[in-house]
């Protein structure tokens, strides 16, 4: 196995976590006021649903990805220095920064259900939690999220 098949696994594990996002966001999109979702009976509880599974399969992929690449420090320092200069790419950047975004937003989801599952009194207030996860999540994300891909921005060839 080749690096370049390495490089094709991680790319099509991203598509497939991508594309699955997609149809999740479509399906969301198309439910009507009158059709509430099963879940959540729609609104943020039903966004926070899908963007809980989005967020957990793009982690799960990037998983997968960072096994499979890791695999090859076992064949050879050339093969794994090969295959890690896919990541040193700045295009590759704005992938990291998704990948920050998913594990911060599912992790602070996870917390938030925590919560209910102790506390199932506090589910009544589902609403302000999942605003308030927003919120911490944007506070945690933004400054990481202008770091990283400023620095993508600067090795660019748009600079």
């Amino acid at each position: 196995m080749g690096p370049k098949i390495v490089e094709g696994i991680v790319f099509l594990l991203t598509v497939g976590a991508g594309l699955f996002a997609l149809f999740l966001f479509v399906d969301l999109m198309r439910l009507k006021s009158s059709q509430k979702g099963p879940a959540y009976k729609g609104g943020i509880g039903q966004w926070s649903w899908a963007a809980h599974r989005i967020t957990g399969l793009g982690v799960l992929a990037f998983l997968f990805g960072h096994i499979i690449d890791t695999f090859g420090a076992g064949i050879g320092p050339e093969f794994y220095n090969e295959t890690i200069e896919l990541y040193k790419q700045w295009w590759f950047k704005p992938f990291e920064v998704l990948l920050i975004g998913a594990v911060l937003y599912h992790a602070l989801n996870g917390l938030r259900i925590i919560l209910f599952d102790f506390w199932p009194s506090l589910a009544l207030k589902q609403k302000e939690f999942a605003y308030a996860e927003l919120v911490l999540f944007a506070v945690g994300f933004a400054p990481v999220a202008f770091f990283m891909l400023r620095s993508a921005y600067q090795t660019s060839p748009f600079t």
